[in-house]
């Protein structure tokens, strides 16, 4: 039952994502519904049997539908991490850009790890780099209509700082970047997940922590300076 609710499951979710073929479609939607049950080599009536069956067992049915719940995470999970990983490859090959070093990829922050609810970050090198964009990404979960995290990246030049800020408003991938004009040199990268309002027993969960640099330009030639 678990295997044929999390088929159903997907498929509707799969309906809901493509309304605008599906709703003027009925047809072709209760064949795709008719394809899960297919697959799992049963009928419409046994699987409205089955399920009369289990309105008279909700326990069975509640522990088979947290499994379903945990199997959509694991996949959703697996699928961010999927594209993370892509992401940092295709910088890598394409040679337009670099992963910048960072303490911790992954971490939990409760009320007692944010002092003044603020949690601090930064590159781990030192940059040296002209121009470019600076991106931070990673998967948030955690997030609620009354806690909207304010995210602010920080590129520290010779001669001035670029500040940006940008509020995290839902669960899953979120990306931030900074542009920098081509004569600005960076030196550091730094920023901050600022929490306006947070309670007791908070808990909020950052994995795939990453922060890129990436350019479309030639890096200018160092210059060594004469020995005195």
């Amino acid at each position: 039952m678990e295997k044929v609710l999390f088929d159903i499951y997907l498929a509707e979710a799969e309906i809901n994502a493509n309304s605008n073929i599906f709703s003027s479609d009925s047809a072709r939607k209760q064949e795709f519904l008719n394809s899960v049950l297919k697959k799992h080599k049963i009928t419409e009536a046994v699987l409205d049997t089955s399920l009369f069956w289990y309105s008279g067992h909700l326990d069975k049915y509640y522990k088979i539908n947290t499994n379903v719940k945990m199997r959509f995470t694991q996949m959703a999970d697996n699928l961010r991490r999927q594209e993370v990983a892509t992401t940092k490859k295709s910088i890598i090959a394409e040679g337009s850009g670099f992963v910048l070093p960072v303490d911790n990829e992954r971490f939990l922050l409760r009320i007692t790890d944010l002092p003044n609810n603020v949690h601090t970050f930064k590159a781990d090198t030192f940059l040296n780099r002209y121009g470019g964009k600076y991106e931070l990404q990673f998967n948030i979960l955690g997030v609620s209509a009354s806690l909207n995290p304010v995210v602010t990246l920080c590129v520290q030049c010779i001669d001035t700082v670029f500040v940006k800020r940008d509020t995290i408003s839902r669960n899953g991938l979120f990306t931030f970047s900074v542009d920098i004009p081509q004569q600005k040199q960076a030196k550091t990268l730094y920023g901050s997940i600022h929490f306006p309002d947070i309670r007791s027993g908070m808990g909020i969960f950052i994995q795939d922590f990453t922060l890129f640099h990436s350019y479309s330009f030639q890096q200018p030639l160092s210059i060594s300076q004469p020995t005195k």
